[in-house]
């Protein structure tokens, strides 16, 4: 137990603490304290920059900064109003006129021209502004830049962009000019290089920057930014290969084949050379198309087409003809053995010759040989409204065209591709179902049986056609007609074998037309029959039955409904369907 008093405990608790703090040595005194050692020399230097600051404001103020400048007119201590008087009397004196310069030569324009305006208020307000706007760390570091060096800020100027961007490129199509490269001439057998040559080009874009920087600037010189332009192949790249062509048009070129042989003269060879650009060089190399014309006279000596066997119609029946093989030039070995070995000193060379074989040769053709008459109609030709001469020979120029024709298996036959482009008399044709005069009257009725002998064959009718009228020569339902560029009869080979087109005009007054292929087994038969007859119209139903190898009906039905119009002839004269007066031609095979 204590007998001190209580609070003489405390006092000496405190200044003992007190005591301890100040005795401690440095490295374990508080953070506090350090905290409060720096904030003194801070707060000082603070307070002697603002008082600086304040100085310096209060003896400038209302001019500009020392050491600004735009471009070489010094605009320190002045007032704004003075520093705009001064790039007033700078732009009269100065900028009456704009001089561009440089290695292209010397061109001038007016300012007006230009239509530039320098905005000497706005200058110097920029002026002005310069260490007085912005944070207080832009405006110290402008301050200090203007104190110790100087401050250049562009004037403020405007003009038209487009008139100055004309005229430097009026400039550059007066001066500019293309590299050229050095190649190499042959005429005959003389060799030539062309040397190489410098380009020129001006940089339209630099300087158009270098027009805004010296108005900014406010100096009338404006400088031109233009630079050589070098060529891709050079005079020695050249000369080398002019060398190695000498070389390779120094002595004929011999070809042989069996006993023959062809020369290719010097003259010859130097036409056929081709230089190409590639890495600074010019590689050397042959034209192949200019070769394959130097080498004409081989490929006609040479070459010979493939015959094809074929079929012709003879005695009542179908003969082959014989196919004969050909001949053909390999011309991707004969070029490239050229091309390997004529730049190598190799003069003679062995034409490479390979057999070409036909597509159809005659064995084949024997084993696929229309062998007998598959499908056939006729029509009767004198039954037509119109029986001119003109009328028949439009019958035989188009019969003629399709006699012979021969379809392989899954081929498509169409009759507009055979008879639309040849030339034919103008006649009656069947327009919207009026009798009116084209040129090509007819040639329904070449369409019409030849489309029955197709479905009497047994092929696939791919495109067929109805009249708008009933005609008298065909029976309802059976015609096919025709128009170049629109309406065509189409049927497809669907037999094994080649098929033979027979169709021709008779002088009994009917036209024919015949099918020959090998038998398909099959048994067509077609027939049809008036579902309406009247006086406005008439509607026809066509059958089909089809019987196979062994006699069994594979198909027996109406395979479509026809309608037609009333007839009316040139006369202006309608024959109706039902009338007496049009004849109901019968099924003729």
């Amino acid at each position: 137990m204590s007998l001190k008093n209580p609070k003489d405990r405390v006092r000496s608790r405190d200044a003992l603490e007190v005591k301890d703090v100040f005795d401690a040595p440095p490295s374990s005194r508080p953070p506090k304290y350090w905290r409060r050692r720096l904030i003194v020399p801070v707060l000082i230097a603070c307070a002697v920059v603002a008082v600086l600051a304040a100085a310096d404001y209060w003896m400038h103020y209302g001019r500009i900064y020392p050491g600004v400048k735009v471009g070489n007119v010094s605009l320190g201590d002045k007032t704004p109003e003075e520093a705009r008087a001064a790039l007033e009397e700078r732009t009269t004196g100065v900028l009456k006129e704009l001089r561009f310069s440089g290695d292209p030569g010397e061109f001038s324009l007016s300012p007006d021209r230009l239509n530039v305006d320098v905005d000497a208020r706005a200058t110097a307000d920029r002026a002005y502004a310069v260490g007085r706007q912005g944070g207080i760390l832009k405006r110290i570091g402008e301050r200090l830049g203007a104190s110790w060096s100087t401050v250049s800020i562009p004037a403020a100027v405007d003009y038209d962009r487009g008139v100055a961007r004309a005229e430097i490129k009026n400039l550059a199509a007066r001066v500019n000019q293309e590299a050229q490269d050095a190649y190499v001439s042959i005429r005959g057998p003389k060799v030539d290089v062309i040397e190489s040559r410098e380009g020129y080009a001006v940089d339209t874009g630099a300087t158009e920057a270098n027009l805004d920087q010296a108005l900014g600037n406010m100096s009338g010189e404006v400088e031109i930014v233009a630079g050589a332009l070098e060529p891709e192949v050079l005079t020695p790249a050249a000369e080398e290969a002019a060398e190695k062509s000498r070389e390779a048009i120094s002595e004929p070129v011999v070809l042989t084949y069996e006993d023959d042989d062809w020369k290719l003269s010097p003259t010859e060879i130097g036409q056929t050379l081709s230089f190409t650009p590639e890495g600074g060089e010019l590689q050397l190399g042959l034209d192949r198309e200019r070769l394959r014309d130097a080498l004409s006279k081989v490929y006609n000596d040479i070459e010979v087409k493939p015959v094809e066997a074929g079929f012709e119609f003879r005695d009542g029946g179908i003969a082959v003809t014989q196919s004969k093989t050909g001949k053909e030039i390999e011309e991707e070995k004969l070029f490239g053995a050229i091309e390997a070995g004529l730049f190598e000193g190799v003069r003679e060379y062995e034409v490479p010759v390979a057999i070409t074989e036909p597509k159809l040769a005659t064995d084949e053709a024997e084993k696929l040989k229309p062998t007998e008459l598959i499908g056939s109609y006729r029509t009767n030709y004198t039954l037509s409204t119109d029986k001119s001469p003109e009328r028949v020979e439009n019958l035989r120029i188009a019969s003629d065209a399709i006699s012979g024709k021969l379809l392989a298996p899954g081929e498509v036959f169409s009759v507009n591709e055979v008879a639309s482009p040849l030339k034919y008399n103008e006649t009656k044709v069947i327009i919207f179902g009026k009798e009116e005069k084209a040129d090509g009257g007819g040639l329904c009725q070449v369409s019409s049986p030849l489309y029955n002998a197709a479905n009497y064959a047994g092929l696939e009718i791919v495109e067929r056609h109805p009249h708008d009228a009933q005609l008298p020569y065909i029976r309802p339902g059976l015609d096919a007609t025709v128009w170049f560029g629109s309406l065509d009869m189409k049927f497809k080979n669907t037999t094994d074998g080649y098929i033979f087109l027979r169709e021709y005009v008779a002088d009994d007054g009917y036209i024919y037309a015949e099918i020959y292929g090998q038998p398909t087994g099959k048994k067509v038969e077609m027939d049809s029959e008036p579902e309406y007859l009247g006086a406005d119209y008439s509607k026809w139903v066509t059958y089909q039955k089809v019987t196979d190898e062994n006699g069994k009906v594979v198909f027996d039905d109406a395979i479509r409904k026809d309608t037609y119009k009333p007839l009316i002839d040139e006369h202006g004269r309608t024959i109706r369907p039902n009338s007496k007066d049009l004849n109901i031609a019968p099924v003729l095979y």
